[in-house]
């Protein structure tokens, strides 16, 4: 009852246009749903720019469905509702774009027309009551591997995981960007050492694009798999990862980072359950746990 009060308080000071208070601890955003198990866990929560709407992934044993909750007149939210994308097993990672608005997500449903019968990216437009026609990126995104966890920043760009073109580990963080006239999609890697052996996993960037959040297995780290964060320098470098420390991650399983419409949110997965805490708060652990590569430049 204590943290449904404290949810219902925070959306009635919304709905009456008051200064919502600074969430300075890891709070649920579902307080009344149901528990979740190791086989229906939900992550990777992200909201609309204008703030409107809000998409998160749901396991279901081997598949995963996408859910989406609209924001009422008086602020309130809808009840979580399947989506029903395109898809043969799996609909995840979903995350609204900083420059377009739109949705982007991966998908298992195959490309024909390309052969492609692996994970790709997606996106689709909201509508006022709905959703336009979803489509595939283009190939010079979307290859023979699997393309997850997209995010996009105000600039457009593209922030994914590949486990192809020079992959080191099981997945890892690759950055896109449209160039020359034909607005063809220039493909990046991250600086060396910013991604690790395993898999990284569950994107989000701010809209400005100077701070990236990823879950990792990599050490330090305080639970199985720890959120992490990397900034970008003046110089428009990344510097190194590092761990986002608590109140964000503890010894459980903390991942599937999200972001609010205005940046100023972070949503992140505690044991599958959806958490929110204000940014200001969530990163006040950055660096606390140490290691000898914080600080230091990604490409150091």
């Amino acid at each position: 009852m204590k943290r449904t009060g404290i949810f219902v308080s925070l959306l009635v000071l919304a709905a009456c246009g008051a200064k919502v208070p600074e969430i300075d601890t890891p709070t649920p955003v579902l307080p009344d749903a149901e528990a979740p198990t190791v086989f229906t866990r939900a992550f990777g929560l992200t909201e609309s720019p204008d703030g409107n709407i809000r998409v998160f992934a749901k396991e279901a044993r081997d598949k995963t469905h996408l859910y989406e909750m609209r924001k009422h007149a008086d602020g309130t939210w809808s009840e979580p509702a399947q989506l029903e994308f395109p898809a043969r097993i799996k609909l995840t990672t979903p995350s609204f774009s900083f420059a377009d608005g739109m949705l982007y997500y991966s998908s298992d449903q195959d490309i024909l027309e390309r052969g492609q019968r692996d994970a790709n990216i997606w996106r689709v437009a909201p509508t006022e009551d709905g959703w336009g026609e979803p489509e595939p990126l283009p190939a010079s995104i979307n290859t023979g591997a699997d393309q997850l966890n997209p995010a996009m920043d105000e600039q457009g760009r593209l922030y994914f995981t590949d486990n192809g073109y020079d992959s080191e580990g099981g997945h890892d963080i690759f950055e896109a960007a449209r160039e020359g006239e034909d607005g063809a999609w220039e493909i990046s890697p991250m600086p060396e050492g910013f991604n690790s052996f395993r898999a990284e996993a569950h994107l989000a960037v701010t809209p400005d694009g100077n701070r990236l959040f990823f879950y990792s297995h990599r050490q330090p780290k305080l639970g199985s798999v720890d959120i992490w964060t990397a900034e970008r320098g003046a110089d428009g470098t990344w510097q190194a990862p590092q761990n986002l420390g608590e109140p964000v991650n503890t010894s459980g399983i903390d991942f599937g980072a999200g972001l609010s419409g205005d940046g100023s949110i972070l949503f992140f997965s505690r044991d599958g359950e959806l958490m929110m805490i204000s940014l200001d708060a969530a990163l006040a652990g950055v660096g606390t746990l140490g290691g000898e590569d914080a600080g230091q430049s990604a490409s150091d």
